[in-house]
């Protein structure tokens, strides 16, 4: 399915994507999450159906879970995912989709997130806090904070791990349970993104657009953008930035946050990836279909 099937992309502003391949998923997809050193994705959806795809969104692999995933995370090396099913059962599948073990944390979890090696799994608590699992489902830390953790990603040179609350929190965690720093947060949260290179975090923060954070957590600039941002995704060295928003934008932005692209999707965007290099990115909307735009 080629860029004509997606007549929105060239209503808005700025440069369309060149190219745009796209997958549809059985049913509402719960889970996305990418493969980066190979390019590949992994989908989930409500019919307990996982799916490996290629760097073009062709399915290469198919199976089918005893429970339908709410979240799914996957390593940059590809060589394991975690999985959230119902309130508490953390699940590790490997590269051919195949689980590993299950087991179930002893409390409600909001957010899991995995390390770039597809060792540690971050597990966060509904009630404040959150334990890192390893790659045999044990214990190895718990971490502590004053909030719930919603949002969180690992970075890839440091075994430390970004989060933050939906309000009032932004920290940094060690993979071994250590607080390394938290600093309180005025708005309200979406999304969080964080660029490696320099360590730039990159929170959705709704009717305050983008805002972004140093290494630190430090708030160093902000991109204000029309509507009420829900979503961010970034590239590795910042050189892209995707946004969507409540009311169904979706943009795309240089590291400066100058828009390169905008236009209103026929649905609501879900999910949002950005290619480390900048060039591509995948919207995942609530119609089913996952979309990779290459600029």
């Amino acid at each position: 399915m080629g860029i004509e099937q997606f007549t929105w992309m060239s209503r808005g502003a700025g440069v369309p994507p060149r190219s745009v391949s796209s997958f549809r998923a059985e049913s509402k997809v719960t889970g996305f999450s990418a493969m980066l050193e190979n390019g590949d994705f992994v989908i989930a959806d409500d019919l307990g159906t996982l799916y490996r795809l290629d760097p073009l969104l062709n399915v290469l692999l198919l199976t089918r879970l005893q429970e339908p995933v709410r979240q799914l995370c996957w390593s940059a090396t590809g060589n394991a995912g975690s999985a959230l099913s119902g309130k508490n059962r953390i699940t590790r599948i490997d590269e051919k989709l195949k689980v590993i073990w299950s087991s179930e944390v002893p409390f409600n979890c909001t957010k899991i997130a995995i390390d770039p090696f597809g060792v540690f799994t971050f597990v966060a608590s509904e009630e404040e806090g959150a334990i890192v699992l390893d790659d045999r489902g044990k214990r190895a830390a718990v971490i502590k904070s004053n909030r719930p953790l919603a949002y969180a990603q690992f970075l890839v040179e440091e075994p430390i791990i970004i989060a933050a609350a939906e309000h009032g929190l932004l920290g940094a965690y060690a993979v071994s349970g250590e607080k390394v720093w938290e600093q309180p947060l005025w708005s309200n949260v979406g999304d969080l993104s964080v660029t490696q290179d320099q360590v730039h975090i990159h929170l959705a923060a709704l009717n305050h657009g983008i805002k972004v954070y140093n290494g630190q957590g430090e708030n160093i600039t902000g991109y204000i953008l029309e509507g009420t941002v829900n979503r961010v995704a970034t590239s590795y060295r910042g050189q892209q930035i995707l946004a969507s928003t409540v009311e169904n934008q979706i943009y795309r932005l240089d590291h400066d946050g100058e828009m390169l692209w905008a236009a209103r999707p026929e649905s609501p965007v879900t999910h949002l990836f950005s290619h480390p290099l900048g060039k591509e990115g995948v919207a995942v909307f609530e119609d089913n279909q996952a979309v990779l735009m290459k600029w």
